[in-house]
C-alpha cells in the first residue's frame, strides 16, 4: 500500500468531493506510467449509499468509486508536476456490468481503474470492483478533462 495516501484524510486532499460525497478510503497503488490507480472503500453505514433495506450499498455506485478513483489519479498526476488536478466529467458510463447486487457492510471494495484511450481531453478508463477475490463490477468510463468547468458548463 502507498504510504502517502493511506488515510481517508490524505486521500480526500486528491479530489473536488468533500464531505459524505467523498468515497475513497485509501490509495493502495498507483502508476503514473501505466496511467492506473487502486483505491479502496470500506462500506460501513454511514455510507452516503448505504441502505439499511440492502445491509449495504448498491454495486451500481460503484461507477462513481471509479469516477472518484480517475479524480484521485487526477489529482496525484498533477501533485507530480506541481499543478492542481484538472477538473473531469464523467460523459458515459457502458457495458456495466455487477457480478453481485450489494457490497456489504464490513466488506472492502478494491477499485481499479486504467487508461485506456487518450485523445485530447477525452480519456477513457476500463475499471473494476472487487471484493475479497470476486470480481463484482466490471466498467467503462468516458471522461472529458476541461480546464475550466464553469466555461464548459456555460456559466461564465
Amino acid at each position: 500500500m502507498t504510504e502517502e495516501f493511506k488515510t481517508k484524510e490524505l486521500t480526500c486532499e486528491l479530489v473536488p468531493h468533500k464531505g459524505k460525497m467523498f468515497l475513497l478510503n485509501r490509495v493502495q497503488s498507483y502508476s503514473l506510467e501505466s496511467v492506473c490507480i487502486t483505491t479502496e472503500i470500506d462500506i460501513t453505514r454511514d455510507n452516503l449509499f448505504y441502505e439499511e433495506e440492502l445491509g449495504g450499498v448498491p454495486a451500481w455506485v460503484a461507477f462513481e468509486y471509479m469516477a472518484q478513483s480517475i479524480s484521485a489519479l487526477s489529482g496525484i498526476y498533477g501533485r507530480s508536476r506541481g499543478e492542481k488536478p484538472k477538473v473531469g466529467f464523467i460523459m458515459s458510463v457502458n457495458s456495466f456490468k455487477a457480478n453481485i447486487p450489494v457490497f456489504k457492510v464490513g466488506e472492502t471494495v478494491v477499485v481499479t481503474v486504467r487508461q485506456t484511450i487518450r485523445m485530447d481531453m477525452a480519456v477513457t478508463f476500463d475499471g473494476t470492483a472487487k471484493v475479497g477475490e470476486t470480481l463484482a463490477v466490471t466498467a467503462t468510463l468516458n471522461t472529458v478533462e476541461v480546464a475550466d468547468p464553469k466555461a464548459a458548463l456555460g456559466l461564465n
